[in-house]
C-alpha cells in the first residue's frame, strides 16, 4: 500500500494482522416498513455518524457501509499490535453511544432500535481493490466473513467476538464465554465469548509497547541494586530504595523498567506520581496509589467503587472494616449508610495514614508488591507526611518502596532500617555508542557521532534521544529508526548545548496546530484528556484537534497513556512539558490557565472539591483572582478534614489572593474569613503569638470597618476568649462576657448559641459552677428544639458540651449520679452530631468519675479507651486533655510512675505547641507532684507544687487552686517543711467559697493521710 502527495489510495495491498468489527441494526427493515424514507435516512445517518465517530475515536478505518450498518478495520492501513483491545474498546462505546441513541428514537419516533457487533481478529488482505485507480482501501479474507457472522449471532445491544480476538483481548477486557457454536462457513464449531466491559490490566504501562522507548542501557548496576532489594522485599523483610538524579537521566526510566520486570514476575505494582503543581493539592499522590491499589477505574459508579475497596480491604485483613467509612470517604465515594463520623483535620490525617499502613501490614497479604512514587520533588506536605509513616510501616513485610526525586529534595523522612539510595549517574560513552546505535544505526557515516552527542549532552539520555530526534526532523539524517544515515554535518545547525534549545528547535517545527496543542497541554498538566485537551487548544472546530494530536504524536511529544474509558494524553517526558510551557507569552498562559479551571470544572462536577486546589492553581495562573480565592477557600475547607496543615497553607493563601481583589464585600468576606479560618487552629493545634496577633488584628480591622458584627464576636472568642491563654481569671470571664454581648447584638441565632456555649468554659475554670449552670440553661433556651444549633462554628455540637459542662458541675457538688447521667447524655449527643471531640472531653470526665466512685479497673479501661480514640481525634488541646484524664485515674489506682510518663507527655505535648502551659498547667503540675510524691520524689517537686499553686490563686484558677495546695501540703508534710495546714486550710476555703464539695471531701482524705502519715 502506498500514499501519493495527494492522499490518493495507490492499488497495491499488503498481509496484516488486524481485527474487524461488523456492526448494524437489528431487524432494520421491519423498522424502515415504518417510516418514511426521507427520515428513515436521517435515523440511519445518525447511527452511521456515531459508529464512524467511534471507530476513528481509536484510530480504527470504516472500510464500508453496508446498508444497515458498517465494517470497520483495525490494524490497516496503520498497524496497531493492540488492534483487538481497539476495537473492543470502540464497540463497548458503540454500545453506550447507541443505547443513548435509541432512547432518544424511541422517545422521538416510537422505534424499538438496537445494534449488534461482531469481531473477529486474523490475517487479512487489505489495501485498494478494483482497477485503474479507482478501488478503495479494504480487507478481505476468511477473517472478515466470521467477524461478519458473530455480527449476525449477537443479541441486540451485544458485541460477540471469536476465540482469536478473545485471546489477544484477554486481560484488558471482561469477557464471557458463551460455548461453542456452529458457524456457517466455519469448517468446525467456534467458540463465541460476549464482550462484558473493561477488564483489570487498563493501566499506562499496559500501553508501554506504543511509547517506543529507546534502549535501556547503562542501568545494570542499578538494576541489581533493585532487584536485590526486591529479594530482600520477598523475604519479608520490607525494604525502600530512592533514587536521585537531575532531569533527565533516567530516573523514571528506571522505575518503568524495573516495574515492567515485577510484573512480569508477577508481583503488583502500584504508582504515583506527584507532579509540579501537586504541591496546592492534598494527597494527590495518596489518591492515585488508593486508586491503584484498589483497581478502581474513573468510570466505575460508586457503589462499584466501595464494593472495591470493602472487598480488597476486608480480604487483607477483616479488622479494617471499622476504616472503611474513612477510605470511602477520602476516595470521594461516602458511604450514605455509613456516614464517616465528623473528625479534626488532624485526626483524619492521622486516621488515614493509619489505615494505609494496615493495608501494607495486613496480615492476609502474602504476596510481594512494589509501590513507586515519582518527583517527591514536587510532593504536597500530607502526602511527604504519610509517605514517611508508610516507609516506616514497610519493615517486616513483603513490601519494596522506590521512589525518585531530584538532588535540591531533602526528604522529610529518614525511611526503614533498610534504605538504599541510588545516585543515579549519566552515561558512559560506550553505554552512549550502544543507545546511538539503537536510535539512529550503525552506517559508517555515522562514525563520531557518538563521541560528538556523548560530549554535547554530557551523557544525559534523554538530552541524547532528543537531539537525535532534532537531526531527523532537521534533514540531517535520514532513513528509518536504527537504519540512518548522516547527510548533513551535524555542526552546520549547532546542535544546543542545553535540551531546552533542542525541544524549543523541534517544537518550532511542528505545524502551526500541533504547536498550539502541544503548549496547551503544557498548560493544562503532565497529563491531561483529550475531552479537556480539545477544550483549552482552540483547535476544536473541522477535526483540526485531531489532526494536530496525531503530529504531536507522531513527533514523540505526546504518547497515549490510556485509551479507555477516555483517551488520556501524556508528555514523553517531563521536561518537554517544561520547555512547551516557557516558550509561551504570559498572556496566552494565563488564557489556557483559566480555560484548564474552566473545563475541569465543566467536566468533573462530583470532583469539585477534591480539585477545587488544582482549579484554584489554575485560576491563579489564569490572573482569575476573584475565581482562585473561591476555589482556594473550598480547598481549604475539604483539606481541613483531612490535613490541617494543607488547610493552613490553603487559608493563608487565600488570604493573599484576596488582597488584591478590587474593594467589596466579597473580598471582605474572603479576607476576614481565611483569618479567623486560621486563628480557628490556633487554640487547637498552636500557632506562633506574632502571627496570632497580626490575624487578629488584621480581622478585627476589617470586621470593624465592614461592621461585621458576627466575624468580631467570633473573632473575640478565637483569641481574647479561647482556651490556652494564661490570664486573670475575672479578666478571661469580662472578655467572654463581651464575647456574649457581641454576639446578641449580631442576632445571628447560631451564633449566639455558640458563642454561649464556649463561654462556659472560663467559668468552669474559675469554679463558678452556678454561673455554669445559668449559661448551660441559656444555650439551651437558645437553641430550643433545634439541636444542630451553632454546630461547627466553634464547637462541633454546644448542646453536648454544655449538658458534659452540667456534668463536671454536679460532679464538683458530689453529686455523681446525676454527674454520670449528664455525662452518658453529652455523649449521646456528641454521637449523634459528629462531635469528636466533646466526646473525648466527656469520656475523660466519665473516666474520672468512675474512678471516683471506686471503679479503678473500667476508669482505667475508658480512660485507655479514651487516649486511642484521642489520639486518632488528632488536635493538641484533646490530646493533652486525654493524658491528663488518664493520669488522674493512674493516680487513683496508685501507678504513679504510668501516670507521671502521662502527665510528661502531656506538658511536652501542650507546650511544644503552644508555647506555654495555658490554663490547665497548674493542674498538670500539681498532679506531677502527686505522682513525684508516690514514688518517693517530694523533695523533687517542691518547686513545681509551689509555681503552680501561686499560678492558680494569682490568676483565679480556682477550679485547680485546691487540689495545687492539696499537692503542696504533701509535698510540706513528705519533706518535712511547716505550713501544712495552712494549705489545707486555704484550699478547703476556696472549696467551700465555689461550692466544690467534691474537693472538700478530698481535702479531708488528705488531712487524715497526713495524720496518720505523722503518728505512725
Amino acid at each position: 500500500m502506498a500514499v501519493s502527495s495527494a492522499n490518493r489510495i495507490e492499488p497495491d495491498g499488503e498481509r496484516k494482522q488486524v481485527t474487524v468489527l461488523f456492526a448494524d441494526v437489528k431487524g432494520s427493515m421491519d423498522l424502515a416498513e415504518q417510516q418514511d424514507p426521507e427520515q428513515w435516512r436521517e435515523i440511519m445517518q445518525g447511527f452511521f455518524s456515531i459508529l464512524a465517530d467511534d471507530v476513528h475515536r481509536f484510530e480504527g478505518t470504516v472500510d464500508k457501509f453496508t446498508g444497515d450498518g458498517i465494517m470497520a478495520v483495525f490494524g490497516a492501513p496503520i498497524a496497531h499490535e493492540d488492534h483487538a483491545r481497539r476495537a473492543c474498546y470502540a464497540a463497548l462505546r458503540m454500545l453506550d453511544d447507541i443505547a443513548s441513541y435509541a432512547a432518544e428514537l424511541r422517545r422521538t419516533h416510537g422505534l424499538n432500535f438496537s445494534a449488534r457487533i461482531g469481531i473477529n481478529s486474523g490475517e487479512v488482505i487489505a489495501g485498494a481493490i478494483g482497477g485503474e485507480g479507482d478501488g478503495g482501501y479494504t480487507a478481505v479474507g476468511h477473517t472478515v466473513g466470521l467477524a461478519q457472522r458473530m455480527e449476525a449471532l449477537a443479541e441486540p445491544g451485544k458485541a460477540y467476538l471469536t476465540a482469536s480476538a478473545a485471546e489477544a483481548a484477554r486481560g484488558f477486557l471482561e469477557l464471557k464465554d458463551l460455548g461453542e457454536f456452529e458457524i456457517k462457513g466455519a469448517s468446525r464449531p467456534v467458540r463465541v465469548f460476549e464482550l462484558v466491559g473493561i477488564g483489570q490490566a487498563r493501566s499506562r504501562l499496559d500501553l508501554s509497547r506504543e511509547r517506543g522507548f529507546s534502549s535501556f542501557v547503562g542501568r545494570r548496576e542499578e538494576m541489581g541494586v533493585l532487584m536485590a532489594a526486591l529479594d530482600r522485599a520477598r523475604a519479608g523483610e520490607g525494604a525502600a530504595v530512592g533514587i536521585v538524579a537531575e532531569a533527565g537521566i533516567g530516573k523514571s526510566r528506571l522505575c518503568h523498567e524495573f516495574a515492567e520486570h515485577c510484573r512480569a514476575a508477577g508481583i503488583e505494582v502500584f504508582e504515583a506520581q506527584a507532579q509540579s503543581h501537586g504541591r496546592q493539592i492534598p494527597f494527590m499522590p495518596v489518591l492515585q496509589m488508593l486508586r491503584a491499589y484498589f483497581g478502581i477505574a474513573d468510570a466505575d459508579p460508586e457503589r462499584i467503587v466501595r464494593e472495591k475497596i470493602a472487598g480488597r480491604a476486608l480480604l487483607l485483613d477483616p479488622e479494617l472494616a471499622d476504616d472503611l467509612p474513612l477510605l470511602f470517604d477520602f476516595l470521594g465515594v461516602p458511604d450514605p449508610a455509613r456516614p464517616l463520623p465528623q473528625l479534626s483535620a488532624e485526626a483524619r490525617q492521622r486516621a488515614l495514614r493509619g489505615v494505609v499502613c494496615k493495608l501494607v501490614d495486613a496480615p492476609q497479604r502474602h504476596d510481594p508488591a512494589v509501590l513507586v512514587v515519582e518527583d517527591l520533588h514536587w510532593v504536597d506536605a500530607g502526602s511527604e507526611t504519610l509517605l514517611g509513616e508508610l516507609l516506616g510501616a514497610v519493615e517486616g513485610t513483603q513490601t519494596l518502596v522506590v521512589v525518585n526525586f531530584r538532588p535540591e529534595y531533602e526528604p522529610g523522612w529518614s525511611g526503614p532500617p533498610d534504605y538504599h539510595e541510588i545516585a543515579l549517574q549519566p552515561l558512559g560513552l560506550d553505554d552512549t555508542r550502544e543507545l546511538i546505535g539503537d536510535l539512529a544505526g550503525e552506517d559508517p557515516s555515522l562514525d563520531g557521532l557518538a563521541e560528538h552527542l556523548h560530549e554535547r549532552a554530557a551523557g544525559n539520555p534523554f538530552f541524547i534521544e532528543e537531539i537525535v530526534r532534532e537531526l531527523v526532523e532537521a534533514g540531517h539524517l535520514e532513513g528509518e529508526r536504527g537504519a540512518h544515515r548522516l547527510i548533513r554535518p551535524v555542526e552546520e545547525i549547532g546542535v544546543p548545548a542545553s535540551v531546552q534549545a533542542v525541544l524549543a528547535a523541534r517544537i518550532d517545527r511542528l505545524s502551526a496546530d500541533a504547536k498550539q496543542l502541544v503548549q496547551a497541554a503544557s498548560v493544562a498538566g503532565k497529563e491531561v484528556s483529550e475531552t479537556t485537551l480539545v477544550r483549552v487548544s482552540g483547535l476544536a472546530e473541522n477535526g483540526r484537534c485531531e489532526a494536530a494530536l496525531r503530529e504531536a504524536i507522531a513527533a514523540g511529544f505526546l504518547y497515549e497513556a490510556e485509551l479507555y474509558p477516555e483517551r488520556l494524553l501524556a508528555f514523553r517526558h517531563p521536561l518537554t512539558r517544561e520547555v512547551a510551557y516557557g516558550s509561551q507569552l504570559a498572556e496566552q498562559r494565563r488564557a489556557t490557565h483559566a480555560a484548564t479551571a474552566r473545563a475541569t470544572i465543566e467536566l468533573n462536577p462530583d470532583r469539585h472539591d477534591e480539585l477545587a486546589a488544582l482549579i484554584a492553581d489554575h485560576m491563579e495562573e489564569g490572573d482569575e483572582t476573584l475565581e482562585a480565592a473561591r476555589w482556594s477557600a473550598r480547598a481549604a475547607y475539604w483539606a481541613g478534614h483531612s490535613q490541617p496543615r494543607d488547610a493552613m497553607r490553603l487559608w493563608r493563601r487565600t488570604m493573599v489572593l484576596a488582597e488584591e481583589l478590587e474593594e467589596g464585600e466579597e473580598k471582605a468576606a474572603l479576607a476576614v474569613t481565611s483569618r479567623l479560618r486560621q486563628l480557628d487552629y490556633a487554640w487547637r493545634l498552636g500557632m506562633d503569638p506574632e502571627q496570632e496577633a497580626r490575624l487578629g488584628r488584621e480581622a478585627e480591622e476589617i470586621a470593624t470597618r465592614t461592621e461585621d458584627l458576627r466575624s468580631l464576636s467570633l473573632l473575640r472568642a478565637l483569641t481574647a476568649g479561647r482556651p490556652g491563654r494564661e490570664r486573670k481569671g475575672e479578666e478571661w470571664i469580662a472578655t467572654t462576657d463581651e464575647v456574649s454581648r457581641l454576639a446578641d447584638e449580631s442576632g445571628d441565632h447560631h451564633l449566639r448559641v455558640a458563642i454561649h456555649a464556649a463561654t462556659t468554659y472560663a467559668h468552669l475554670c474559675v469554679a463558678d459552677y452556678a454561673g455554669v449552670e445559668r449559661l448551660c440553661n441559656e444555650v439551651l433556651d437558645l437553641a430550643g428544639d433545634d439541636l444542630n444549633a451553632g454546630n461547627g462554628i466553634i464547637l462541633g455540637s454546644p448542646v453536648a458540651w454544655v449538658t458534659m459542662c452540667m456534668g463536671i458541675c454536679h460532679r464538683e457538688r458530689a453529686d455523681l449520679d446525676r454527674a454520670g447521667e449528664q455525662f452518658e447524655r453529652a455523649l449521646t449527643l456528641a454521637g449523634e452530631h459528629g462531635d469528636p471531640e466533646t466526646a473525648s472531653w466527656t469520656r475523660g470526665n466519665l473516666a474520672t468519675l468512675t474512678a471516683t466512685r471506686g471503679e479503678i479497673d473500667a476508669g482505667l479501661a475508658l480512660a485507655r479507651r479514651n487516649r486511642e480514640l484521642t489520639e486518632r481525634l488528632g488536635d493538641v488541646f484533646s490530646r493533652s486533655l486525654s493524658l491528663v484524664s488518664l493520669a488522674t485515674v493512674e493516680l487513683a489506682a496508685g501507678e504513679h510512675a504510668a501516670a507521671l510518663d502521662a502527665l510528661e507527655e502531656a506538658e511536652q505535648l501542650y507546650r511544644g505547641a503552644m508555647g506555654g502551659g495555658g490554663e490547665v498547667g497548674p493542674l498538670r503540675a500539681a498532679m506531677r507532684v502527686e505522682a513525684l510524691c508516690g514514688l518517693g520524689r517530694a523533695e523533687e517537686a517542691l518547686e513545681t507544687v509551689e509555681w503552680a499553686a501561686s499560678s492558680a490563686r494569682e490568676n483565679g484558677m480556682l477550679w485547680v487552686l485546691p487540689r495545687t495546695l492539696r499537692a503542696l501540703a504533701q509535698v510540706r508534710a513528705a519533706t518535712g517543711r511547716n505550713g501544712i495546714e495552712e494549705a489545707l486550710d486555704e484550699a478547703a476555703a476556696v472549696a467551700e467559697r465555689t461550692g466544690a464539695l467534691l474537693s472538700l471531701r478530698e481535702i479531708g482524705e488528705t488531712r487524715e493521710r497526713i495524720a496518720a502519715a505523722a503518728s505512725s
